[in-house]
Order: structure tokens, then C-alpha cells, then sequence
């Protein structure tokens, strides 16, 4: 196996991994319910709350950063793509079939920087940007497998181990 698919190999397993941590909490904390202003001062009304919010926050930022910033560079570059920018990358690997839509990840970006680094007073203000992570991490679970059902198919490299 050459130097690069050891590396793509490694952000697959990673990202595998973080999309399972993603997928659990997403369920414990969303549990089929829309958030909403009401539904989040419910769920900061306990520790157990608190720890699933902060939970999914830091998964999801986490999954996307690894994704957008890591796997989708070198997965592009074991192709044979020149990579660029983020943008550049996503708009490629779009026309690849491989993003669904790269606004969709321009918006995880900012509702990543939002949910991270400020501190949201307004309950329904945070809600609706919960609502949209939520709403995208299917995007990003989505974006994972075709990439790696391609990697797997082409590069003879392993599943979800």
C-alpha cells in the first residue's frame, strides 16, 4: 500500500469512527424530536442534557472538520485531482459526485463556528442552528460513505474496521 492510501486509510477509519460517535449521540439527544426553544431549555435543565448538547456539538464539528479539511484533500489527491482551497475541494469533489451540494458544507462550517465559538443567548436562535446540524449531519454521514465506497472499490482498501 503506498504512503497516501495508508494516510486516506487512516482518515477513513478515523472519520468511520467519528460518524459512529456522531450517529449515537445525535439519536440520545434528538431522539426523533425538532428542536426547538422550548425542547432546548428542556435539555439544559439537566447535566445529562448538557452532556448530549455539548456532546453532539463537538462531534459534529469535529466530523466536519476531519472531513473537510483532511479526508476530502487527500481522498481527491488519490484520485489524482489537484486540490485547492476548501471551496475549490468541494466544488471538485462535487462535480466528482461525491458532495451533494457544497453550500450545504459552507453552511456546516458556519453553524459549526456559531454553535462553537459563541455563546447563544437566545434559546430559539440556538435551536434553529441545532436544528440545521442537525438536518446536515446527514450530509456529512452521506458524504463519508460514498467516499469510502469508492475508496474501498478502487484503492482496495478496507471497510469499517
Amino acid at each position: 500500500m503506498t504512503e497516501s492510501n495508508t494516510r486516506l486509510q487512516q482518515l477513513l477509519d478515523l472519520v468511520a469512527r467519528e460518524s459512529l460517535h456522531l450517529q449515537g449521540v445525535y439519536a440520545r439527544l434528538f431522539a426523533g424530536i425538532e428542536p426547538t426553544g422550548q425542547w432546548l431549555e428542556a435539555v439544559l435543565a439537566t447535566p445529562e442534557g448538557i452532556d448530549r448538547l455539548e456532546s453532539f456539538v463537538g462531534k459534529f464539528s469535529r466530523m466536519q472538520d476531519t472531513m473537510m479539511d483532511k479526508l476530502l484533500p487527500i481522498f481527491l489527491q488519490a484520485c489524482g485531482e489537484r486540490t485547492g482551497t476548501a471551496l475549490d475541494n468541494l466544488n471538485l469533489a462535487q462535480r466528482l459526485g461525491f458532495v451533494e451540494d457544497p453550500d450545504a458544507w459552507l453552511a456546516m462550517r458556519r453553524i459549526r463556528n456559531r454553535l462553537v465559538h459563541e455563546y447563544v443567548e437566545d434559546l430559539e436562535e440556538l435551536a434553529a442552528a441545532l436544528a440545521k446540524a442537525r438536518q446536515l449531519t446527514t450530509e456529512l454521514t452521506n458524504t463519508y460513505a460514498s467516499i469510502r465506497d469508492y475508496a474501498v472499490g478502487h484503492y482496495m482498501l478496507g471497510g469499517d474496521r
